[in-house]
């Protein structure tokens, strides 16, 4: 077993290899999108420690990836991770934005999830249906104004 996963590592450090198995798993009808995201987060959580590497690898990618959206319909590309490349795109970033996240943003950010949510429980909340007379989210608008008692 041990030798398999020394020999999986010595594969996976491949670039021609890494390629052209994404490539080649992008063409397969059968792999299920769920299949292609878990692939790409194996995929990500493997070449983790090799950051190099693995953007290098990205790099290649987006640029297969942008050549073949170009000819049908580049308005669509990166819409929604479909795609084994898409997904380590979304994961690449992750990563990178990680400390950014942790140091910078994530407190401020925490702070107005909070506030947003404080203001939604504020106003009226049907018990039944889960709308809210104060929300960000249009389809789970109370609309009519109705009176509330508090319970």
């Amino acid at each position: 077993m041990e030798e398999g996963i020394v020999t999986l590592s010595t594969l996976l450090n491949n670039r021609h290899f890494l390629v052209t198995f994404i490539h080649a798993v992008e063409l397969q009808k059968d792999f299920a999108v769920r299949d292609r995201c878990n692939l790409a987060s194996l995929l990500t959580i493997a070449l983790h420690g090799k950051l190099e590497y693995y953007t290098s690898i990205m790099k290649d990618l987006l640029v297969d990836l942008i050549d073949s959206s170009a000819s049908k319909n580049p308005k669509l590309m990166l819409r929604r991770t479909e795609s084994v490349v898409e997904k380590m795109l979304t994961n690449w970033m992750s990563i990178c934005m990680y400390s950014c996240l942790r140091e910078t943003v994530g407190e401020p950010f925490f702070l107005l999830l909070c506030a947003i949510k404080q203001q939604i429980n504020k106003g009226s909340i049907d018990a039944i249906t889960g709308k809210a007379r104060y929300t960000l989210n249009e389809e789970w608008l109370l609309r009519e104004n109705i009176e509330a008692k508090p319970m």
